[in-house]
């Protein structure tokens, strides 16, 4: 694991904008529907994408294959519609709890920090912790404003655990126990999109987390489109009057 972690880390901090991806750290159940060498498997689950020519891709992404064993190769050539299938998330939905944070930078502490919270012989129940390098197009401003608060954050870490609703106490502490843990590397910039339903449940933190101008904003267009506030079912943004 510190091996994939470290080199993952120097690595991504290098990559051209043409390559996008993430890092999880993994334990899987013991599914009859996984492959073989995957059931029941504690892993390191690196993802890439890169948006150019496939063997400048294989070139760019040797260095991460000399990191440790490879326990199974999914990396091919293949269209955008498929980028959904990069992360080889479950086809069926299933009951999660999630927490999420914004990383203002990912140094050789930080993975320490995590391999200490969630390594093996932890104790983690968690199914995934996994680190998103962001960047790239996500910075630029658009020259007509949106909706996205977080324009330079460098990283964002999400963690969920399954289970059904019996088990939300678990979860939950295992949860809070991983960000509690890399917060002091954390960022208050935010994905909104990662935001649990746990999380952003007041008006006034979310018009924090979009900062005054942005909030204002869309409630003008919310007031405008939906003035009697019919998609709530979210982090809402109630319309402006």
């Amino acid at each position: 694991m510190r091996p994939v972690l470290h080199g993952w880390r120097e690595w991504v901090a290098s990559a051209p904008i043409e390559m996008s991806s993430s890092l999880a750290v993994q334990r899987l159940p013991a599914d009859p529907n996984l492959p073989e060498p995957l059931r029941g498997a504690f892993v390191v689950h690196v993802r890439i994408a890169y948006a150019g020519p496939a063997d400048e891709g294989a070139r760019l992404i040797e260095p991460l294959r000399e990191l440790a064993p490879i326990v199974m190769e999914t990396v091919a050539d293949q269209p955008y519609t498929q980028a959904a299938t990069i992360h080889l998330d479950p086809p069926v939905p299933l009951p999660y709890f999630d927490r999420s944070i914004g990383l203002r930078e990912l140094t050789a502490d930080t993975v320490e920090a995590l391999i200490d919270v969630a390594g093996p012989g932890t104790g983690c129940t968690l199914a995934s912790i996994e680190i998103r390098a962001l960047g790239g197009a996500l910075d630029r401003e658009p020259r007509v404003p949106d909706a996205i608060p977080a324009r330079g954050l460098p990283y964002q870490l999400f963690a969920f655990g399954v289970g059904p609703r019996e088990t939300a106490d678990t979860n939950r502490a295992a949860l809070a126990g991983v960000i509690d843990r890399l917060r002091p590397w954390a960022d208050e910039r935010r994905m909104v999109s990662f935001l649990s339903p746990d999380e952003a449940g007041s008006q006034a933190e979310i018009a924090a987390l979009y900062g005054r101008e942005r909030y204002e904003r869309l409630a003008r267009i919310k007031g405008v489109h939906d003035p009697a506030n019919m998609f709530r079912v979210n982090h809402n943004i109630a319309p402006a009057s």
